[in-house]
């Protein structure tokens, strides 16, 4: 069986002349910053010997590494606005191309696969999308400090050697604290699968219990639910304190090799000059003196005292590698493998004038639901609306959610036909051609033009005023001091109940639908209003804007005209 597994190095790949420049703008602006200290700890020194040396003369050339700092100062600068620039546009490149991946990769498994994945639709959306953001900070949080620490330590350990080869010790100690921020990052992977686990739990635990709450206060079951989120709680506290616990052990030890590493670094320099020949500072040596001095020294020792910042950042964040091991597991197991790809054809490959849904003796059942609908037969076709009815609770619901293919059809057959071909429905891609009005509405805190405009973004005005004359909405909306500029508030909250129905029903008949399904569209309106909205769609639909009409009512009446109806429950 073929597998297409993800793998870390990858991140890299999507954006990698962005993140090649990033990392060398961030050099830059590193070596500039240990090129101001290393330089300006000889200069000082050296400005001091000239002073007592050459008093009111002008021998020594304070010009040049003057000029030298003042680039290192321009550099240091333009570099790292340039790499935050350039880092923060590859972060968001890299978003987006994780984002189109993985969701196109889950999005093209079968539905038998998604479906089978375990909780939710929103639960899985959720982890995927916090596993991707995971991803995106494999490189800040442990690729980017890594190149900056490799290349400093390389810089600064290519200029000693070069200087003082005695201070060999000191080098070695500093690729020792590196492996101990290789070895802090290995401990930490056990810590990392442990807090994605506890992670997991808690989530579960939150979302099985608080939809539950008033029935687990009623029969006294509260206090043992309670119990169990403490416990998980306290196991991530533990953790928490571990991880802690690890990263101030191993920043502690890298100290201490750091330490030891100028101390070995004086001690170098002070067996250098023990056994060289020490020659005084003169004016005409001034700009001309021996390679090895006590400015140099000062230079190499403030050099090395610059690398502890970078040093350190090494373990700032030791669980990033391994919560990026978790993060690619978990979206390797939920793109699955080859041949679990959905052969899925395209709604655009039927004709939507002669488009039409067969039901044959159909089981539908919300997953964990004890009981659902079966023994469904329905042959839906282009020219009348379907209307599904039946008793509450009887399924209606749960049959346009495995239409809309939101559940998993149990058993049957449901297939999309028009003259000329036929496939099973859960196979079909309709895209943005399919719409659903659920019982539950999203409407978010903007203007009504801009909730409306989530339907069909170039819609003009007159467009707006027409769907919502539709839904019989107009004249509320031309009686509103801001008109289309109305704000709805968080969750529709500034309208009714049935006037956020009716909005969203507006934004699903901006643009054609070639399957439209509506669960109770009808609920909260008036006689007059109801028949405006009916009269709308059974128009649209005989104009070909809306291919098969699918709706869920409790609402019938005599002037409904020719329709098709469905029985749920009997």
């Amino acid at each position: 069986m073929k597998k297409t597994q993800f793998q870390l190095r990858q991140l890299i790949g999507t954006q990698t002349a962005m993140w090649i420049l990033a990392w060398f703008l961030g050099l830059l602006t590193v070596w500039s910053v240990l090129g101001l200290t290393i330089l300006s700890g000889w200069f000082v020194t050296m400005s001091a010997a000239a002073g007592l040396v050459a008093v009111g003369g002008h021998t020594f050339n304070y010009m040049m590494p003057a000029g030298i700092i003042r680039g290192f100062a321009i550099v240091r600068t333009l570099s790292r606005y340039g790499d935050l620039m350039v880092s923060h546009h590859a972060v968001f490149g890299l978003l987006k191309d994780l984002r189109v991946r993985f969701f196109q990769r889950w999005a093209s498994l079968s539905f038998a696969t998604r479906s089978a994945q375990a909780g939710s639709s929103s639960q899985r959306m959720h982890r995927l999308v916090k596993d991707i953001d995971v991803l995106n900070e494999f490189i800040l949080r442990f690729v980017t400090p890594w190149v900056m620490a490799v290349g400093a330590v390389l810089a600064v350990s290519a200029v000693t050697i070069a200087i003082l080869p005695s201070a060999w010790l000191s080098v070695l100690l500093l690729i020792a604290a590196m492996a101990v921020a290789v070895v802090a990052i290995y401990l930490a992977k056990a810590s990392a699968i442990q807090e994605s686990t506890l992670h997991e739990q808690h989530k579960s635990q939150l979302l099985d219990t608080l939809p539950a709450l008033t029935s687990l206060l009623i029969w006294g079951q509260w206090r043992k639910q309670t119990a169990q989120l403490t416990h998980i709680e306290n196991q991530r506290h533990a953790l928490t304190l571990s991880t802690h616990r690890l990263r101030r052990i191993s920043a502690f030890v890298i100290q201490i090799l750091h330490a030891v590493a100028l101390l070995l670094l004086l001690w170098a320099m002070g067996e250098f000059f023990a056994a060289a020949d020490i020659v005084p500072f003169t004016e005409h040596l001034l700009n001309d003196y021996p390679m090895m001095s006590s400015a140099v020294a000062l230079a190499l020792f403030l050099g090395l005292v610059g690398l502890g910042e970078f040093l350190q950042n090494l373990v700032a964040e030791p669980l990033a590698y391994g919560r990026s091991l978790v993060a690619k597991d978990r979206l390797n197991a939920m793109i699955a493998d080859e041949d679990n790809i959905a052969k899925s054809v395209h709604i655009d490959e039927f004709d939507i004038n002669h488009l039409s849904l067969k039901i044959e003796n159909a089981t539908v059942k919300a997953p964990k639901a004890i009981i659902g609908a079966s023994h469904l037969n329905a042959v839906i076709t282009h020219d009348k609306p379907c209307l599904i009815v039946g008793a509450s609770g009887a399924g209606k619901s749960t049959l346009l959610h495995t239409i809309a293919q939101e559940h998993q059809l149990v058993a049957g057959q449901m297939c999309l036909a028009d003259a000329v071909q036929s496939a099973e429905l859960q196979t079909v891609d309709f895209g943005a051609s399919m719409g659903f009005l659920g019982q539950a509405v999203d409407i978010f805190d903007q203007t009504l033009a801009d909730n409306l405009r989530l339907g069909k973004p170039t819609a003009s005005d007159d467009e707006l005023y027409a769907v919502l004359n539709a839904v019989g909405l107009g004249d509320w909306v031309r009686a509103q001091p801001q008109g289309l500029a109305t704000p709805l508030g968080e969750y529709g909250m500034a309208v009714s109940g049935g006037q956020a129905r009716r909005i969203a029903l507006a934004r699903l008949l901006l643009a054609p639908k070639s399957l439209l399904l509506l669960d109770e569209p009808f609920a909260g309106l008036d006689s007059d209003t109801r028949k405006i909205v009916w009269q709308y769609l059974a128009d649209e639909q005989r104009a070909g804007r809306i291919g098969l009409l699918i709706i869920s009512t409790h609402q019938l009446w005599d002037e409904m005209g020719a329709v098709d109806v469905l029985k749920v429950g009997e």
